[in-house]
This record gives C-alpha cells, structure tokens and sequence, in this order.
C-alpha cells in the first residue's frame, strides 16, 4: 500500500532514491541499450530498497559504538524511547542516507567497470552500446566510419545514441577528426571539436584501441 502520510511519503522517496544515484553513476560511465521504463523502475527501486536496507544496518549496528546512533533494539522495541531522543533518529537517518547513496554510486561504478571489461556480449537489442562504448586503459576506441557516400570519417568515439527508431539513432566522434574520400581522395585533418553521424547513412565502422603515446598523431583506418 502506498503511504498514507507525508512523512511515509518521504521515508519512501529517501529509500528508493539512492536507486537513481545508482543509475546515473552506471550511466556516466557506460553506455547501455534501451529498455522499457518497467525495467528501469523496477531495478530503480530493488537497487534502492536493497542499499537503503543495508545502510540502515550499518548505522543501527554503529550504533554501540556511537551513542549519537538509535540502536537496532530500539527501532525493534519500544519506539516511545525513540520518540525521546529526536536528534538521534535525525542523526542515524543522515547517516543512513549518506552510506547508501555511497554504497549505491560504489555499485554503479562496480557494475560499469564489470561491463566495459567483458570482451564481448550477446544479448538482444542493439550492439551499438556494448561494442562502441567498451574502453581500453580507460580510452575510447579510435573509429573509421564509412558512410553512404564513400567517405570515410574517422576519429576518436565521444558517444552512442540507442533510439527506438534506429533512424533517431546516431554516433559521435571528437577530434582530431579526418575525413578522406571517396576514391582516392586526399586523407585530410578537421579541426572540428565533434562530428556527429546518423546511423541511416553508415555503411562499415571499424575500431582500434590506440595507446596513450600514438593518440597525438591518430592512425588511418584504412
């Protein structure tokens, strides 16, 4: 049942935000394919939930070893005791908050890091997220897009779109960026920031990871 009150309203909003916090931190740092909005509030509010539950924990186990702290017993006993010492509750709720929304942005940048190791995926959807957006030595790939037209457009990936429409869906690259083609056309360097490609019009993408020493002078993806 939903909560009748506005202080339940809150305990609620406070418990299942550190879901979110999750989500963005998962978000910064990888790139994943859409889902359906079902999906994402369910995980949104198990992440939440389950990290809430662990933090309170935490604090009620602190708690004798903090006297600042309510003790497990006493959220579990008597609550006209607990009713007594306000600034206890408001401290432990403050600490509670704080450790899960640290727990929840652990967990998400874990879950990031975990994803953009696995060398490859098989899954539904699009591959665009799992392929493009995986780093080496916390580097992007260097791209060599081919599109429609015979031109060839390369440079280092800034960033992946995944739209329902694949139509919507584009690529970004940030300089340096070259563009050479098509035919025998002259390679040649733009001093574009970024480049953006709509997917409609790509024929072939080809990546490299390059070291850190070769990025000033990128390859040619020929």
């Amino acid at each position: 049942m939903p909560p009748s009150t506005v202080a339940g309203l809150i305990f609620l909003v406070a418990a299942l935000s550190p879901g979110l916090v999750y989500h963005r931190a998962l978000a910064r740092f990888v790139q994943r394919d859409k889902r359906s909005t079902v999906i994402e509030v369910v995980e949104l509010a198990t992440v939440g939930a389950l990290v809430s539950l662990v933090a309170v924990i935490v604090v009620a186990g602190l708690a004798k070893l903090v006297p600042a702290f309510v003790t497990l017993s006493e959220l579990t006993g008597d609550l006209s005791a607990v009713r007594r010492q306000p600034w206890h509750v408001v401290a432990s709720c403050g600490m509670t908050l704080v450790l899960s929304y640290a727990l929840a942005l652990a967990g998400g940048i874990a879950a990031a890091r975990t994803s953009a190791d696995r060398s490859s995926r098989i899954k539904d959807g699009s591959a665009w997220s799992g392929v493009l957006a995986k780093r080496r030595d916390g580097r992007p790939a260097f791209l060599a897009i081919e599109v429609d037209d015979g031109r060839l457009i390369e440079g280092f990936l800034r960033g992946v779109s995944v739209a329902e429409d694949p139509a919507r869906d584009m690529i970004a690259l940030k300089k340096p960026i070259a563009i050479s083609g098509p035919g025998k056309a002259t390679r040649k360097a733009v001093e574009d920031d970024f480049v953006v490609i709509p997917r409609s019009i790509i024929r072939v993408i080809r990546g490299k990871y390059v070291p850190p020493k070769t990025q000033a002078a990128p390859p040619s993806g020929k």
